[in-house]
């Protein structure tokens, strides 16, 4: 590939262990040129991924219901070989909780959490210098349920996010309790204790969650209610609920849930996407108040779009479509911050999470 930037993408997808399950991708950020350049099995449904910041290690969650067995999954970290850009062998780790969803790393990089969809708890691991995570030492179980029988019977932690002001919070989303619940670390960390909950409305169904570039907003993503919440952050662990907006046109009528919201790197707009209408919904940030405005709507090129990513410059939007096996690539306008599909996909097999190496950058 030619061009002044090469953006590394990572794919995870629901997949067999026979089954290609991670793919590596890379990205023009020039001309939108693009192609796959290794693929991955041996692993049951990466479902979720994540990237140290050296982008030395991949992080996967194998999303399943039991290990051997027993009730749970596993999360493996790939070292990756710095010019190759391969992944070795991986070192595994149980989640200790079913159908383990999400994974993400504090700001300093000393700690994991995987989110255990089924498994009612989040589980955390310290980590060495080198990435590599050690036992689990940590596991933060909920308890309840919400009105929803079928979807809210007892508590979801769909995913963890660090409060980005030194990652002494922990943020858990809980889809079954309609809770964004705040944990608080204790001492060096071998110990997090409960400091409080944002509460969401009934059968929102809160399910990810994203922290604007100053760190003084966060957004929440509702799964069940197709909607956004606003919450200011004035300090490391306090969310202060403020709005929440639909994710849909009004003139829409089907079935729709949400999966995934993103914040431009320019702190301008945030995206969340939709799957049912199948489509990226746009809010522009007010500039006086801080408040998302409905800017529209833009077609995934897909059916049941999951995951998205933002490339760190803020110029190109890729979307996984899970049921139609299929990326697509969009050229973000500068001045409108409305996604422009490229007229190009690439073909990949049930794609679920996409991860961008912000560091990679193409050989001359």
């Amino acid at each position: 590939m030619s061009g002044n930037r090469t953006w590394e993408i990572w794919v995870g997808a629901y997949a067999s262990p026979e089954e290609v399950g991670i793919t590596r991708l890379e990205l023009n950020g020039e001309t939108g040129e693009w192609l796959k350049t290794s693929e991955y099995g041996g692993i049951e449904n990466p479902s979720f991924l994540a990237l140290n910041r050296s982008a030395g290690v991949l992080y996967a969650v194998s999303e399943t219901e039991e290990v051997e067995g027993q009730p749970g999954g596993r999360m493996i970290a790939y070292p990756i070989t710095q010019d190759t850009r391969k992944l070795e062998s991986g070192w595994e780790r149980l989640t200790h909780g079913a159908a383990p969803c999400h994974v993400s790393l504090d700001p300093d990089e000393h700690w994991l959490a995987v989110s255990n969809y089924n498994g009612s708890a989040v589980t955390l691991y310290p980590l060495e210098p080198d990435g590599k995570p050690g036992d689990a030492m940590v596991r933060l179980r909920h308890s309840g349920s919400g009105p929803n029988a079928q979807r809210q019977e007892k508590p979801h932690p769909h995913s963890a996010v660090f409060d980005p002001q030194g990652g002494g919070f922990l943020f858990v989303p809980d889809l079954g309790l309609d809770r964004v619940v705040i944990y608080e670390k204790a001492g060096d960390g071998t110990d997090w204790t409960g400091f409080g909950a944002a509460v969401l409305s009934p059968e929102d169904g809160p399910r990810h969650m994203a922290f604007h570039p100053d760190g003084r907003t966060a957004y929440v993503i509702n799964e069940l209610s197709s909607s956004v919440t606003r919450f200011s952050h004035p300090e490391p662990g306090v969310l202060e609920r403020q709005e929440t907006v639909s994710t849909l046109p009004a003139s829409f009528e089907g079935q729709n849930t949400c999966a995934e919201i993103v914040v431009s790197p320019n702190g301008k707009y945030v995206y969340a996407s939709n799957r049912g209408h199948d489509s990226i919904a746009i809010f522009r940030l007010d500039d006086a108040t801080g408040e998302l405005r409905a800017e529209g709507h833009v077609s995934t090129r897909g059916s049941n779009p999951r995951n998205f990513v933002l490339t760190p410059d803020g110029q190109w939007l890729l979307v996984a479509n899970q049921d139609t096996d299929n990326i697509a690539l969009f050229r973000v306008d500068s001045a409108t911050g409305l996604p422009i599909f490229s007229g190009s996909e690439i073909p990949a097999r049930k794609p679920v999470c996409l991860k961008v190496n912000p560091l990679y950058a193409s050989r001359p």
